[in-house]
């Protein structure tokens, strides 16, 4: 029989294995961190929104909806200012756009035979330091609003919201919705509204109108039915 030679084991080859994982680690963890930082790069550049943020076209409306529910049409009156400035932050909505997206939002609505009724339109000069006041202390910035009914909800637009398509501020009966979205503006509004009124954010479904984020505009009889109950502290 023919005799075989013991397995040699190369501690040779197994070091430099050894140094090489390190640095394979290395290079992929550096490779995150670049994209990290080209990301936050294009975020302050504002490519980041120039991809993902537009304005909603004029030409694209809410497409009509039926009532889900044979009940009286509420109507929910709203306050609408304009928050402009020379600046990044301030809208460039004029007030025929503020219109357009109040009726476009209320047709959202017709679903739950409710109706938005724009008060009146108020057009406020305010620096991009007064606007991210309403971002951070929203109660600070609302509470010195001479013109604010706290008897309707008020809507607040402006340039954008540092990332977000709106906001609903709780307890103060207010909203701000961006002119870039990634969403139809009008949805946007629809969807802080429905905050307004009591509704919650929904699990994932693209087509819910209270689903973070989506372009989607149905409602559940269950929240149509918990809107209109909050939409009743509203009426006229």
């Amino acid at each position: 029989m023919r005799e075989t030679e013991p397995f040699k084991f190369d501690e040779t080859e197994v070091e430099e294995q050894e140094e090489e994982r390190p640095g394979v680690v290395y290079r992929f963890f550096r490779g995150v961190v670049a994209i990290a930082v080209i990301i936050g790069l294009l975020y302050l550049s504002g490519v980041y929104q120039y991809f993902f943020f537009q304005r909603t076209p004029r030409t694209i409306e809410q497409e009509e909806t039926k009532s889900a529910v044979d009940a009286e049409r509420l109507s929910v009156p709203l306050t609408v200012f304009l928050l402009t400035n020379d600046g990044s932050h301030g809208s460039q909505r004029s007030k025929e756009d503020a219109l357009r997206l109040v009726e476009n939002a209320s047709r959202v609505w017709d679903q739950a035979n409710i109706d938005f009724e724009v008060q009146a339109v108020h057009t406020l000069v305010k620096s991009d330091e007064e606007l991210a006041i309403l971002f951070y202390t929203p109660g600070l910035f609302i509470q010195n609003i001479d013109e604010l009914d706290k008897g309707m909800i008020n809507v607040f637009l402006v340039g954008n919201l540092q990332g977000l398509n709106g906001v609903a501020f709780g307890g103060l009966q207010s909203v701000a919705v961006a002119d870039y979205t990634t969403v139809y503006d009008f949805r946007a509004l629809a969807h802080e509204i429905g905050h307004a009124l009591g509704l919650l954010h929904v699990p994932q479904d693209n087509g819910r109108l209270m689903y973070q984020g989506a372009n989607g505009f149905e409602l559940s009889l269950q929240e149509i039915m918990r809107a209109r109950e909050g939409a009743g502290r509203f009426q006229l």
